[in-house]
């Protein structure tokens, strides 16, 4: 039976450190799905999950040879942002060099003759996340408002190259949109009403009924364009 191949690239979302087990973050459950999809007849699929907790793009495009290429992936799934804003020395990437950064990204692996998939980083909750800072973001206004600005280069350089666009970040603030019409808050904006989503232990890393939703749009993608 022929065997097909796709990493799951990023960081501690992907991975699914510290709240979530492996094997319930998006990559083992995009698995799941993808071979029941499949069925019986069909070639073995296998969801490699090259997650790092922690890492920036540039630390992800060191690790590109052994994490991604080595696989021989026919897909790449390309998570990254939420380290790359982080403002520490050896972290912090601006907005044109994470830009530059997916572009080569997205260049090696269609090098590699795979295609990819440019995923926004998921929001975070302001009120439940103050790890890094409580002024480093307020020309933003706020760490979520960071991540909306590093997720609109995602869709930039998405559009520039060709690359698929799973937009996570859209889904997310859909959700609590959604969650407002519903009665179920009051204002969706401080994203508040998402922390069944995202932990409420540190208001960044998707739950496990987060990782289910990332799951599900990655799902989406993969059949909207055949990439199967």
């Amino acid at each position: 039976m022929d065997e097909l191949t796709i990493v799951c690239f990023g960081d501690s979302v992907t991975l699914g450190t510290p709240h979530v087990p492996e094997h319930d973050a998006f990559p083992c459950l995009l698995e799941r799905r993808l071979n029941y999809l499949l069925g019986d007849a069909g070639p073995r699929l296998e969801v490699v999950n090259s997650g790092a907790g922690g890492e920036n793009t540039a630390e992800g495009l060191a690790r590109f040879d052994t994490d991604v290429a080595a696989h021989r992936p026919f897909l790449v799934i390309v998570e990254f942002g939420l380290n790359d804003l982080r403002p520490e020395p050896g972290k912090l990437i601006e907005r044109d060099d994470f830009a530059v950064n997916l572009r080569d990204i997205y260049d090696r692996c269609k090098a590699l003759g795979a295609e990819v998939v440019l995923m926004t980083p998921n929001p975070v909750i302001d009120r439940m996340h103050s790890s890094w800072g409580t002024h480093a973001y307020d020309d933003y206004g706020g760490c979520n408002g960071a991540i909306s600005a590093y997720a609109e280069v995602v869709r930039e350089v998405a559009q520039g190259t060709g690359a698929v666009l799973c937009d996570i970040y859209a889904t997310f603030i859909e959700i609590a949109i959604e969650k407002q019409f519903a009665g179920e808050c009051y204002d969706y904006s401080d994203l508040t009403c998402l922390a069944d989503y995202i932990s409420r232990n540190d208001g960044v890393h998707p739950t496990i009924a987060g990782q289910q939703v990332m799951a599900l749009e990655l799902y989406k993608t993969v059949l909207l364009y055949r990439l199967l």
